[in-house]
């Protein structure tokens, strides 16, 4: 009975977050400022990420020049994973699309360049995917 409720165990920490285990999105935990390349509408923003412990984002904040913070919760609808150096992060929006940034955890672990991409579900059923743009995340220390 203990050899078949170890195993158990065993089994429900795969792919958890157990101790003595590693979740490797983990280390995505923390505030992060998000540069776009090209700003579009978010000129002069200061907008942030945070991720939990487990490395799921949270919540996205963007506070304009002129002052006042804009909060966006996103808490369990994300999935981040982290394969070496390879960053993914998903959210789904609203209507059936979904952003995805893919991007390269640096050496140091305080940056990750990537692109962000975006795919809108369309009422007939068919998946339309949006040019992509270019996004640093910049881990705030």
């Amino acid at each position: 009975m203990k050899k078949a409720l170890f195993s158990l165990g065993c089994l429900v920490c795969l792919g958890s977050s157990c101790p003595g285990t590693s979740n490797s999105a983990a280390v995505l935990e923390g505030d992060w400022q998000m540069v776009f390349d090209e700003p579009g509408d978010l000129e002069g923003y200061d907008v942030q990420a945070t991720f939990d412990a487990n490395g799921i984002l949270t919540e996205i904040t963007a506070t304009p020049p002129t002052g006042g913070t804009a909060t966006l919760t996103v808490a369990d609808t994300t999935t981040s994973t982290v394969d070496g150096s390879a960053v993914t992060i998903t959210i789904p929006r609203g209507l059936g699309g979904t952003s995805v940034f893919e991007g390269t955890l640096s050496d140091d672990q305080n940056s990750i360049p990537g692109s962000l991409s975006q795919t809108l579900q369309l009422p007939s059923g068919s998946a339309v995917t949006l040019p992509g743009g270019d996004l640093t995340l910049n881990r705030i220390q």
